[in-house]
């Protein structure tokens, strides 16, 4: 039985010292469990601090227009404008160019969705914003629905999230 014991001491001991003679030459093995060269950050023997992190990400806000001539029905729409008064003014020039006379702005949205629904034969506009295209379809569709005068449809829906410029 001491035999035996003597036997695995000895084998307990090759296998520390095989652990420890992987390490590379000049890298101190003795407390650095991964071998890890001495000059790297996480080495326990490194003086170095941990490498810079990234820059934060940048973001541009993009707009998004409606316009609307409500006695014609006639409706111009722009997204992914880079300011509020471009888009404005790019949705009425469209709502005026599908031949709408009285065009005013509906609704105006940033980084996020809009949804517009009617019913097919005309009447009041209902429009909705949010953060999901098909949450904000769902809200404005409801929305026009419990107006109770028919069949509502999505008229236009869209997105205008900010735009990553770094």
């Amino acid at each position: 039985m001491i035999a035996s014991r003597m036997a695995f001491s000895a084998a307990a001991m090759l296998l520390s010292s095989a652990v420890y003679a992987q390490c590379a030459p000049g890298i101190p093995s003795a407390g650095n469990p991964g071998c890890i060269p001495p000059d790297q950050y996480n080495s326990p023997y490194s003086q170095s601090a941990a490498p810079a992190q990234a820059p934060p990400a940048k973001w541009a806000d993009r707009w998004g227009a409606v316009a609307v001539d409500e006695k014609s029905g006639k409706f111009g729409t722009v997204s992914q404008s880079a300011a509020k008064a471009k888009a404005e003014s790019q949705a009425l020039e469209r709502c005026a160019s599908a031949g709408g006379t009285s065009c005013q702005i509906y609704m105006t949205y940033n980084n996020q969705c809009v949804a517009v629904a009617q019913v097919p034969s005309g009447g009041r506009i209902h429009a909705r914003r949010g953060p999901y295209l098909t949450d904000t379809e769902k809200a404005v569709l409801d929305e026009c629905k419990s107006d109770g005068k028919g069949d509502c449809q999505i008229t236009y829906s869209k997105c205008s999230y900010a735009e990553r410029i770094q």
